[in-house]
């Protein structure tokens, strides 16, 4: 029987759906459609994302000999989807937003059939055992809703950028998609700080290594 969804749980992906939907208001469709035909670039995207990224992950597990609850859930990282604060990064920089959000969407998607694909490959490689079940580790109930949530999100965002003719619109969107990103990042530091166990900064330098 899966655990009931906690209240931070919810509250997470709420400010997973205002980050997605701010920074995909923020960018006209007609530039989403030309990246969709950007078969390079976004093909380049897949292949880090899904084959150099977990490998790296692997070697890093390999190379200081990380615990298996460190080592699988660096694994889980970097076999999944580059996630929605790839978007806020771009705009906070200047960089093509349409390709981040584009790619965005193409990589949650993929990521149903590559992470668990990749962990399938990578968990008994780096620790030489088939008794891991990638199914107990993946929580798939989460996945889909995040799958869901930033889905919907994306285009919800394009959908209100194309509508929505308000001068300000795009600019108050991403205002507002920002809002999403640094409450994020607050609610994530003070969950790590409560949960039970090792907190953020009393673990092993090469926990931190590993994830630098």
């Amino acid at each position: 029987m899966a655990n009931p969804v906690s209240g931070t749980e919810v509250l997470g992906y709420i400010l997973l759906f205002f980050l997605v939907f701010g920074m995909s208001a923020t960018v006209d469709i007609n530039g989403v459609l030309k990246q969709l035909r950007n078969s390079r670039a976004l093909c380049t995207g897949v292949f880090l994302q899904f084959i150099v990224l977990p490998f790296l992950g692997f070697l890093t597990v390999k190379m200081l000999a990380l615990s298996n609850a460190m080592g699988i859930t660096l694994l889980v990282v970097t076999s999944s989807p580059g996630g929605s604060f790839s978007n806020w990064w771009c705009s906070i920089f200047n960089a093509d937003l349409a390709l981040s959000v584009t790619m965005t969407a193409i990589s949650t998607i993929l990521a149903v059939i590559m992470l668990p694909l990749n962990l399938y490959i990578y968990i008994p490689l780096a620790f030489g055992t088939d008794d891991v079940d990638v199914v107990d580790i993946l929580d798939f109930r989460a996945l889909t809703t995040s799958l869901v949530v930033v889905i919907g999100a994306i285009g919800l965002g394009i959908y209100a950028s194309d509508k929505v003719q308000h001068p300000n619109f795009h600019t108050l969107a991403n205002r507002f998609g920002s809002f999403g990103g640094i409450s994020l990042v607050i609610l994530a530091g003070i969950h790590s700080s409560a949960t039970d166990g090792a907190g953020l900064w009393e673990r092993e330098p090469k926990y931190y290594l590993g994830v630098a």
